[in-house]
């Protein structure tokens, strides 16, 4: 008996489809404690999934996963692949202070039409997180200026790569969140 895999729709051309939701983005990770201790107590991440080689939070109503096996990292001076956050202006000032307090290096900020100010930041595994405030971050028109495709010269996104960090004192918990 066919299945509904065994033969694709063919009534009308083929095209893309439209997705339903976004599932997940899952990155490479060096050390899988370190990478909970990160996403759970840096960035205030639920835990969804654990296991010995990966896990899973949702941050801002996105799943992010980190593994440990058959990884690729991203190599010196790649702004790609990233991810991304939308904040607002205090969440932006707030978030430069505390991965300062973590020992978490993280770039000038900048702006590409000086209205937005955006700012990177690496995990331990080296993986680029970027935070977008899209307005109101006050003197955004005087920051450097990156470029519609990037950061351009306006940061030295090799200087965010580091070995050692300072973690959280107090430890958020890492039982698995259930929807």
């Amino acid at each position: 008996m066919a299945t509904a895999i065994d033969k694709p729709e063919t009534r009308g051309p083929l095209g893309p489809t439209r997705f339903d939701s976004f599932a997940h983005a899952s990155l490479p990770c060096r050390d899988l404690e370190e990478g909970l201790a990160f996403y759970i107590d840096v960035l205030g991440g639920e835990l969804r999934v654990s296991s010995p080689i990966f896990a899973s939070f949702v941050i801002a109503d996105v799943n992010i996963g980190i593994g440990i096996n058959n990884c690729s990292f991203i190599g010196p001076g790649a702004e790609y692949p990233h991810i991304a956050f939308y904040v607002d202006a205090a969440a932006m000032t707030h978030m430069r202070g505390w991965l300062a307090q973590c020992g978490i290096p993280t770039s000038n900020l900048w702006t590409r039409r000086g209205v937005e100010a955006l700012m990177f930041f690496r995990d331990p595994s080296g993986n680029v997180i970027e935070l977008l405030c899209r307005e109101g971050f006050e003197g955004a028109d005087t920051l450097p200026r990156g470029t519609a495709a990037g950061h351009g010269i306006a940061i030295d996104i090799d200087a965010l790569r580091y070995d050692t960090w300072r973690r959280p004192s107090v430890r958020r918990s890492r039982e698995i969140v259930r929807d």
